[in-house]
């Protein structure tokens, strides 16, 4: 018997006139787009789990029938689940701005990595369909909050390192200067300058 009560099957795309069916969203999907706030909302949570799992399999280790080896494998475990997570959320979020997955490799190049990533949050996406599909359907209020707190956290971070970075490079005096206005100890000596050669 048909279901009365049941719209039109209503493929994902882009209907016309401005109007937009979203694809539903799936937090395991390497072929969907993810939008900046979802990219940082998705990274928070992941994280936080992540390192909720490594206290807890910390908290169990200590525990004096289990062995000390448990909270290592746990913790490799736990890191690698979460480093793939994270890769696939990067490929993910280059599908929303237009760019193939691969470009995710970039990710493991020293020096590099650091502007990806501020490319990731930065970057603006495709406002309608491109090749990988829809975007995501408006954020919610949760996801305002939580991506908006977290990516202004990670930009912010992103471009202190980028700027201490090259600061170190250009200026290693300023860098010394500045940490010897610390208290003694609070930092542990650094080469600067011909040190590294």
């Amino acid at each position: 018997m048909e279901n009365l009560y049941k719209g039109p099957d209503i493929k994902p795309g882009y209907l016309g006139n401005g109007t937009i069916v979203y694809e539903p969203i799936s937090p395991l999907s390497l072929t969907q787009r993810l939008g900046r706030l979802r990219y940082a909302c998705y990274q928070f949570c992941s994280s936080l789990i992540g390192m909720l799992l490594i206290a807890l399999s910390w908290v169990v280790s200590a525990l004096p029938s289990v062995p000390d080896v448990v909270w290592i494998v746990a913790t490799g475990l736990v890191g690698l689940v979460l480093t793939l997570y994270l890769f696939g959320l990067m490929v993910r979020r280059l599908h929303d701005i237009d760019r193939s997955g691969w470009w995710v490799l970039v990710a493991l190049i020293p020096l590099l990595n650091v502007p990806f990533q501020l490319y990731l949050y930065l970057a603006d996406g495709s406002s309608m369909m491109n090749r990988y599909g829809t975007p995501n359907p408006p954020p919610s209020v949760l996801v305002k909050v939580f991506g908006g707190l977290f990516w202004l956290w990670n930009v912010l971070t992103l471009l202190a390192v980028t700027t201490l970075v090259i600061l170190q490079w250009l200026r290693p005096e300023w860098i010394a200067q500045g940490l010897s206005l610390l208290p003694p100890g609070a930092v542990p000596p650094l080469p600067v300058g011909k040190e590294y050669l």
